[in-house]
């Protein structure tokens, strides 16, 4: 059946879209819900709108608790690399914390439940990654000091609920303030960090049907993001894989002559790092008085010579002869 809406609902509906504040915004959908005819067929529109304005009162309720100015967190980083957990409210940040490290943050079903930076450490195979949960990217509360750790972390995470009936408007909401905190370029979707996008609480019916929708708006812009369960921990495996991609390290294992390798301590170096970078990372004097070095790649028995300016590779066995 049709609804048969109103002119005055679609007008109402235009100014929902320039709406800046929460207030404005609760305001015109009430209105709408006014304007609206009720009727069966209008059932589900009904309760999309009351949803909506559900949504707006508690997240001007938590206004009040976030305006006060909090002090400026710093987090020092550590291991081999740190990754900024951010997105829209109620996206499943600190869910995705908890199963990745273990890290125990508040974990609730209403907006901004997070109102500090959480760090975490993720065991990666032999390596240990920093993740840090950050408050939610909204245009109406969001701190300049949220901006200030994103661009230090290293790569960034921009989890986003797959299921919720508000996703354009989130997704919208906090890339502008990405924009704000110039880490996405003003007029253009490029982004000045590496970026993982990722779909969360596929096991959530819904998900389907936003997705279909996701890809229509967003399809040529992100064509490629993750699909995961923090909940449930479905291909939390292939996320883990992707965030330590988005670090562009490698891992390096020493190996005196005459002894085995050391797996349990690589070194985690910058992609293109040359042996003689590598020396310089262990001590001064391999630079000084270094010869040549052994190298073993993909698992092979036979090493390699390698010189000064040899470029390193993911899971080398280094041998340096001084």
């Amino acid at each position: 059946m049709v609804v048969n809406l109103p002119p005055q609902y679609h007008e109402k509906e235009a100014e929902l879209k320039k709406a800046k504040t929460i207030e404005e915004k609760i305001n015109i959908l009430e209105e709408m819900l006014a304007i609206m005819p009720k009727h069966k067929s209008s059932e589900k529109l009904q309760a999309l709108l009351k949803s909506k304005i559900s949504k707006y009162r508690k997240m001007l309720e938590e206004q009040t608790k976030t305006k006060k100015k909090s002090p400026v967190p710093i987090i020092q980083k550590e291991g081999a690399g740190q990754i900024g957990i951010c997105g829209p409210p109620n996206s499943g940040k600190s869910t995705l914390l908890s199963k990745l490290t273990k890290a125990t943050p508040e974990i609730g079903d209403y907006p901004f439940t997070t109102k500090i930076p959480i760090p975490g450490m993720m065991d990666y195979e032999d390596i240990k990654i920093q993740l840090i949960d950050t408050p939610s990217l909204s245009t109406e509360f969001t701190e300049n000091w949220v901006g200030d750790i994103l661009r230090k972390a290293d790569s960034l995470i921009f989890l986003f609920d797959i299921s919720s009936d508000f996703l354009l408007e989130e997704l919208e909401d906090s890339i502008k303030v990405l924009e704000k905190f110039k880490i996405k370029i003003e007029n253009e979707f490029v982004f000045t960090k590496n970026i993982i996008w990722v779909g969360n609480k596929i096991d959530i019916p819904s998900a389907k049907d936003i997705k279909e929708i996701f890809c229509e708006f967003y399809g040529s812009k992100i064509p490629e993001f993750v699909e995961i369960s923090a909940r449930e921990g479905i291909n939390l495996d292939i996320l883990k894989e992707k965030m330590f991609k988005s670090l562009e390290i490698i891992r390096v294992y020493t190996k005196i002559p005459g002894k085995p390798p050391d797996f349990e301590s690589p070194y985690t170096l910058r992609k293109n790092t040359t042996v003689i970078e590598l020396a310089e990372i262990i001590h001064k004097e391999f630079v000084k008085n270094f010869k040549y070095a052994r190298l073993w790649r993909d698992g092979s028995d036979k090493p390699i010579i390698a010189g000064r300016d040899y470029i390193l590779q993911d899971k080398d066995i280094i041998e340096i002869h001084i």
